[in-house]
This record gives structure tokens, C-alpha cells and sequence, in this order.
């Protein structure tokens, strides 16, 4: 077996997220459909992270694992690949990987990083979750400094039921810039909508100037009458860890 990495970058707006479903556009998809016109044979292509409808990727995985090795050199691969793909993706890098690489079950952790404007802006709309109300910072910044340590997120997990619930969060961060609010968050794994799920509620509880204990009973045993799930668009999977 031949194992290559690929690190990829995705515009999620046009696209029913990243794994293969029929008869619909997918990042995986797409990427697989390339890669037939190369490899004649049956190969697969595995992603680190099954990234939702309309949620974006500046460093995405995926590992490319062939029967035999490539026949031609990988930086001619590389640009003909990407000749090969839509302008809402592109190959950032590609590179021989150890044959035991897994781009989803060798992962250490996955960086992400949420966009909220406060304010509208038709051009930056499909890649931000843009509000008409301004956030205290530092309320945001006081519940983020919660969402670090062992969670046991059982109480809002919309997902598959066999996946556990158990996260280890292990980086927060929030900054403002001009009217921009950027929200940073790093862990071992996330369960389905996770982020957009915290996100969602650090954004009700702030513009509701709820008590900080609020956050915190949802982040550990109280689940909410009604989800507050941020939009996919202003989503981005920064990064995984190996």
C-alpha cells in the first residue's frame, strides 16, 4: 500500500460538506472523481474530518491510499491535480505519508476557527456569521476561558449516537477586530455541530447578558430548551494535528 497526504483548502459554500452522498456535490466527492482520471484502479481517499454543508477548510487532510505507486512525480501530480479540481478547491500540499497514516484515525487534534461580523457586509456573507448587534467582549472571553478541560457533551449531542460524547478541549481564544469577532477552538475530537453549538449559545448568552453560571450549566449537565446553532458559514477547519 501506498499512502500520500494531502492537505486542502475548500470554500464549504457550494457544497453538501465533505463526505460522498448520492447525488450530491461533496468536497470528497469531487476530489475522488479527480482522482479516477488518474488512477484507473480502485483507491481510497479518507478525510480527517467529515466537515458539514457549507463549512469551509483552510487545512483539511485526507489521506490517498494506492494499491501501487504513483507514475508520475508527485509536483507533476500535484499541479495537474489541482488543474483537474473547481476554483472552490485547491491542494495546498501533497506528500509521501508512512503506509500506517490514517488522515482521521492518526489525528491528534483539529483547530477551528469561527468568523462573527457585527455588522453586514454582502461580499464577506458567505464566509461569516454577520449580526446587527454588538457583543460584550468580554463576557465572550470569560465564558471561552470555560470550554477548556474533559467534557462530556451527552447533554446536547445531536450526533451519532454510537460516537462518544466525550471531548478534551484543550485552546480557546477570542479577539475582535475592527467589527469582526474571531473565536478559536482546539481539541482532541468534536462531535457533530459542536462548535457551531457552543458558538451559538456563547452568542445568545451574551446578547441576552445571561449570568456566566448559565454557560456553564450548558456546557456541563443543562440542556437547552431550544438549540442555538450558528450558521456553517462562518466556520473554518484551520488545521489537524498529527
Amino acid at each position: 500500500m501506498y499512502v500520500y497526504k494531502l492537505t486542502i483548502s475548500y470554500d464549504g459554500t457550494d457544497f453538501y460538506g465533505w463526505q460522498i452522498q448520492k447525488n450530491k456535490r461533496t468536497v470528497q466527492g469531487v476530489i475522488y472523481d479527480a482522482l479516477k482520471r488518474f488512477f484507473p484502479y480502485k483507491f481510497r481517499l479518507i478525510g480527517a474530518s467529515r466537515t458539514d454543508r457549507g463549512v469551509h477548510a483552510e487545512g483539511q487532510v485526507a489521506s490517498l491510499h494506492l494499491p501501487k505507486p504513483l507514475h508520475i512525480e508527485l509536483p507533476k501530480f500535484h499541479r495537474a491535480l489541482n488543474a483537474s479540481l473547481p476554483e472552490d478547491i485547491y491542494i495546498k500540499q501533497i506528500e509521501k505519508a508512512p503506509t500506517n497514516f490514517h488522515a482521521r484515525f492518526s489525528a491528534k487534534g483539529k483547530l477551528y476557527r469561527y468568523n462573527i461580523r457585527q455588522a453586514r457586509n454582502p461580499f464577506t456573507s458567505r464566509y461569516e456569521w454577520q449580526i446587527d448587534f454588538e457583543l460584550d467582549l468580554d463576557h465572550l472571553r470569560k465564558m471561552a476561558n470555560l470550554i477548556k478541560g474533559k467534557f462530556d457533551f451527552s447533554h446536547i449531542h445531536i450526533g451519532d449516537k454510537t460516537v462518544s460524547p466525550v471531548v478534551n478541549l484543550f485552546y480557546t481564544d477570542v479577539e475582535k477586530s475592527g467589527d469582526k469577532i474571531i473565536f478559536h477552538i482546539a481539541g482532541d475530537r468534536f462531535t457533530y455541530k459542536l462548535v457551531r453549538l457552543i458558538v451559538g449559545e456563547m452568542v445568545y448568552n451574551a446578547r441576552k447578558k445571561l449570568q456566566l453560571n448559565e454557560f456553564r450549566n450548558f456546557l456541563y449537565k443543562q440542556r437547552p430548551k431550544t438549540f442555538h446553532i450558528a450558521p456553517a458559514a462562518g466556520l473554518y477547519l484551520v488545521n489537524v494535528f498529527y
